[in-house]
Formats: structure tokens, C-alpha cells, sequence
């Protein structure tokens, strides 16, 4: 009966620690973008060109204006469209300089766009992530450099 008791709590333990933490996935996803975003300015400089983030609800994906046409980097395993595991339901691009925030709260509003800078001084803004779980904040320097806000 004993052992009984301790396999069943050590089964539990296994499966409590066994489940992703949704607060830890969503950060990991925010420090991807703050890193694909200084990819992407670094390929802007490299290119002279323009280069920008979209992202709605579902997802995000890098973007480039060729000829007054918009192309994704879709053949680019870096910059490529990419998913958010799961999906949010709340996406925020804040102006640190002018307060300014753009939401997105419906799955059907348009993307909101943001340039990753070819410039070496760059706007700071932040993003701000929820989904169902939880949120999450990433903050962008002049320097273009990101940071999770505590």
C-alpha cells in the first residue's frame, strides 16, 4: 500500500514538472524576435534596404518593398514566416519616445508593421505579448538591442 501511495505521488511530480511553463515558452518566443529584429536590421545594412516586421495574432514574418512589392523572406531559414506557439490573443507595439500604442485584439486586423532600422540608432519601442497563459514584454533599445522587461 506504501508503495502504492509513492508511485502515485511520484507520478504526479513527473507529471507536474513534465508541463511546459507557458510564461517561459511565450519569453522564448519574445527573445527570438528580439534577435531575428537585429538579424534583420544588420541584413538591412548589408542590403541598403529597407526591412520590416510583421506580425498579427497568428504569427509573424520579415518582409522586404522590391519594385513597390511586398516579398517575404521565405526561402531564408532565419527571417523566415514563423508561428506563435500558441496563439496570442493580444499583440502591442508601444512608441517609447511618443507613448504611442498600436494593438491588435482580433485575428482578423490587419499586421502591424515595425522597420527594422538600417540605421545604427535605432527608435526605442517595446512589444508586448499575451495569450491565454500568459504575457510577456520585450523592450528595444536605441541601439536596437532587446530585453525582456521583469
Amino acid at each position: 500500500m506504501v508503495v502504492l501511495v509513492i508511485v502515485g505521488i511520484l507520478a504526479s511530480v513527473m507529471t507536474i514538472s513534465s508541463r511546459p511553463d507557458p510564461h517561459r515558452q511565450l519569453a522564448l518566443q519574445a527573445e527570438r524576435v528580439g534577435l531575428l529584429m537585429g538579424l534583420a536590421a544588420d541584413e538591412a545594412r548589408l542590403r541598403r534596404a529597407p526591412i520590416f516586421w510583421e506580425a498579427d495574432l497568428r504569427g509573424y514574418r520579415f518582409v522586404q518593398d522590391v519594385d513597390g512589392s511586398r516579398t517575404t523572406f521565405a526561402g531564408d531559414d532565419m527571417l523566415r514566416e514563423r508561428a506563435w506557439e500558441p496563439a496570442l490573443n493580444r499583440l502591442a507595439v508601444v512608441d517609447l519616445a511618443s507613448g504611442t500604442v498600436r494593438t491588435l485584439l482580433n485575428s482578423e486586423a490587419p499586421a502591424l508593421r515595425v522597420s527594422a532600422g538600417r540605421e545604427w540608432v535605432q527608435p526605442r519601442w517595446r512589444l508586448e505579448l499575451a495569450n491565454e497563459f500568459t504575457s510577456v514584454a520585450m523592450e528595444f533599445d536605441a541601439n536596437g538591442h532587446a530585453g525582456l522587461v521583469p
